[in-house]
């Protein structure tokens, strides 16, 4: 099963999540699509800061995109 992409749309999402991770300390890797902490990367502690670094990035991004969607539709709602 195969999807078609908006590379557009990817391109928008990554830009960002590469901003919401700079505002939170995080580091965005383009090549592997990944947020990165700061900790020493391979090791279980860098492995788990990752994966938090990587949720609350997410959790940041879906705050974002919501929002941003309340905005469009209270300005559609407004302009009927």
């Amino acid at each position: 099963m195969s999807k078609l992409i908006n590379q557009n749309a990817k391109q928008a999402l990554n830009m960002l999540k590469m901003e919401i991770a700079n505002e939170q300390g995080y580091n965005y890797n383009p090549v592997s699509d990944k947020i990165e902490s700061n900790a020493p990367q391979n090791t279980i502690e860098g492995i788990s800061k990752n994966v938090l670094a990587g949720e609350q990035v997410g959790g940041a991004m879906t705050k974002s995109l919501v929002s941003k969607g309340e905005e469009i539709l209270l300005q559609m709602y407004n302009n009927k």
